[in-house]
C-alpha cells in the first residue's frame, strides 16, 4: 500500500527558502550532482555565473565543507575534488576566517581602488593559503599582508613559495569568492573592486597548485564598465548554473528519495517501483546511475502519479510534468532550483489532494503563486529596487505597450523615489544603474530586462513572466490570476 499522505507530509517538508546569503550550511543530502555542474566545480573554472537562487552560494559551502565536499568528489570522480583544500575569500559574512566589506573599505579607500584593490585580493589569498597550510596559528591581518608584500617581488617570491608548499604536498588550495554584489552600494567603486579581483584571480594560472573561484552574477560579469584586459577570455571560460527539466525533477525526487520519514520514503519507493524503475539503495550508485534523475521518460510517469495527468480535466491546460516549469521561467526561461521546490512544497500543504495523489493541479496553481512571491521578495533582497519598479504595475494586463509601463513609473516618480533611497547613508543600495544621462526610464527596464524581470517581443510590447507577474498582482489573459488582496 502506498501511503500518499506521508510523501504529502515529507514533500511539504522539503527545505525550500534558504538563504543564499550563505549563512546555511548545505549538508550531504541535498546534494545533488547534475552532469552539467561539474564544469562548475572543476578546480580550473575561476568564474561561475549564476542568478539568485541558481545554487551559486550553495556550491560554494559544499565546497568549504570536508564532509560535503568529500561526498562531491564520489559523485564527480574525475574533478579531484578529494585533493583540495578550501579556503573562502570573501562570502559577504562576518567571522568566517574571509576578509569583511568594512575592512575592505579601510584598507581600500574610496578613489584608491585601481592602486589598492589588487594588493588587497593579492593578501587575501595569501592569508587563505597560510591559513590552510598553517590552520593552527593565529590567523594575522590582511594589512599586514599588504604592507608586506607591497613590492612586487616580494609578492611573486612569497606566491611561488607558497604554491611549492601545495605541489608538493600533492594538494590544491582553492580560494572561493560569493556574494560579489556585496562589496559596494556604489557603482563605480563596486566595479574597481571586481576588475581588481579578476585581475589577480587570472594572475594565478602562472600557479600551478593555487586556484580562486567566483561565484558572480550576471550583471556583475557583463558590466560594461569593467577594464581588465584579459575579462574577455575569463567571460569565455565561464560556466554559468543553468536548471534545465530534468534536472529539477531529478531534484526534486532525489530530495523525496532521502525523506526522514521511514513510512514516507517506503511509500515514495513503493510509487517509484511500480512505475517500473527502482530506486538505489547505495547513495553514490543513487546520484550517478538512477535514471529517475536523468531520463524524461522515467521522470514523467512519477509525475503522473504524484500530482495526475492533467492541470484540468483534459490535457487541454496542459500536463503536470511540463506546466511548473513552463510557469517558473523568467523572462529570458531559466528556472531557479529554489522556485522549483517551492512550487512542490506549497502544493503539498495546499487543500485536500484526492486520496491516490500527492497534490492536486489547483495545489500546483497555488504553488505557483507561492513561489511567485517569495522569488519577488528574495529577488528584493538582492536588487533592493524591484519591489519599488514592480509595484506601480499593480492591474497592468501583460503583454503590454512601453509606454504604459513608463507612464506608471512617471506617474509614481518610481525613478525618484529609487534614486532617493540607493543614496541614503544607512539603508542605501547599488542602484539599478549607474550614473549617466540618458532616459532613466529606458535604463530601468533595461536594468529590469538584464535580471530576466521582463522580456520585450518581436513587436515591441512588454511581458512579465509569470513568476514575477502573480506577487506584482498584474494579470495576463488565460494566466494564473494572483490572489486577490484583503
Amino acid at each position: 500500500m502506498i501511503d500518499y499522505p506521508a510523501i504529502r507530509g515529507a514533500l511539504a517538508a522539503l527545505p525550500s527558502d534558504h538563504d543564499a546569503s550563505g549563512e546555511y550550511r548545505p549538508t550531504v543530502d541535498e546534494i545533488f550532482t547534475p552532469d552539467q555542474h561539474a564544469n562548475a566545480l572543476d578546480v580550473n573554472t575561476p568564474v561561475v555565473v549564476g542568478a539568485r537562487g541558481t545554487g551559486k552560494s550553495f556550491w560554494a559551502g559544499v565546497l568549504g565543507q570536508d564532509e560535503t565536499r568529500a561526498e562531491t568528489a564520489r559523485a564527480y570522480p574525475n574533478l579531484g575534488l578529494d585533493r583540495l583544500v578550501v579556503r573562502p575569500g570573501y562570502s559577504g559574512l562576518q567571522g568566517d576566517d574571509t576578509v569583511s566589506a568594512k575592512v575592505i573599505d579601510a584598507r581600500v579607500p574610496k578613489g584608491t581602488e585601481i592602486e589598492r584593490a589588487p594588493d588587497l585580493w593579492q593578501a587575501v589569498i595569501m592569508r587563505a593559503a597560510k591559513l590552510a597550510l598553517l590552520p593552527s596559528e593565529e590567523p594575522r591581518g590582511i594589512r599586514e599582508f599588504m604592507d608586506e608584500y607591497s613590492d612586487p617581488e616580494d609578492a611573486a617570491k612569497e606566491f611561488s613559495s607558497l604554491d611549492k608548499q601545495f605541489t608538493e604536498s600533492g594538494r590544491t588550495l582553492l580560494v572561493t569568492f560569493d556574494a560579489l554584489d556585496t562589496l559596494s552600494r556604489e557603482w563605480v567603486r563596486s566595479s574597481l573592486l571586481v576588475d581588481a579581483l579578476f585581475e589577480v584571480v587570472w594572475a594565478l594560472r602562472a600557479r600551478r597548485s593555487i586556484r580562486a573561484k567566483l561565484f558572480i552574477r550576471p550583471e556583475q560579469l557583463n558590466d560594461e564598465s569593467l577594464r581588465f584586459v584579459e575579462l574577455p577570455k575569463l567571460r569565455s571560460g565561464r560556466v554559468e548554473l543553468e536548471w534545465n527539466q530534468v534536472n529539477l525533477y531529478g531534484l526534486l525526487y532525489w530530495r523525496l528519495s532521502v525523506a526522514v520519514e521511514a513510512e514516507a520514503m517506503s511509500s515514495f519507493r513503493a510509487l517509484v517501483e511500480e512505475t517500473g524503475t527502482v530506486i538505489p539503495n547505495d547513495t553514490t550508485m543513487r546520484r550517478r546511475r538512477w535514471p529517475l534523475l536523468t531520463d524524461r521518460n522515467v521522470q514523467k510517469p512519477v509525475m503522473d502519479r504524484l500530482a495526475g495527468l492533467y492541470m484540468g480535466k483534459t490535457n487541454k491546460k496542459g500536463g503536470t510534468y511540463d506546466w511548473p516549469y513552463k510557469h517558473l521561467g523568467d523572462s529570458v526561461g531559466q528556472v531557479t532550483p529554489r522556485s522549483f521546490i517551492k512550487l512542490f512544497v506549497e502544493a503539498a500543504k495546499f487543500g485536500q489532494a484526492p486520496t491516490s495523489q500527492v497534490v492536486s493541479a489547483e495545489g500546483i496553481r497555488h504553488g505557483l503563486r507561492e513561489a511567485s512571491k517569495v522569488r519577488v521578495d528574495q529577488l528584493g533582497i538582492e536588487y533592493k529596487w524591484v519591489k519599488r519598479a514592480l509595484a506601480p504595475l499593480a492591474g497592468v494586463t501583460v503583454p503590454c505597450e512601453q509606454q504604459l509601463i513608463f507612464d506608471r513609473w512617471r506617474e509614481t516618480n518610481t525613478i525618484e523615489k529609487i534614486l532617493e533611497e540607493a543614496s541614503d547613508k544607512q539603508r542605501g543600495f547599488l542602484p539599478p544603474f549607474p550614473p549617466s544621462k540618458g532616459n532613466k526610464l529606458e535604463m530601468l527596464a533595461n536594468a529590469m530586462q538584464r535580471i530576466g524581470l521582463l522580456s520585450v517581443r518581436d513587436d515591441g510590447r512588454i511581458d512579465i513572466p509569470d513568476l514575477f507577474r502573480v506577487a506584482a498582482m498584474m494579470l495576463k489573459k488565460g494566466g494564473t490570476p494572483p490572489r486577490q488582496r484583503r
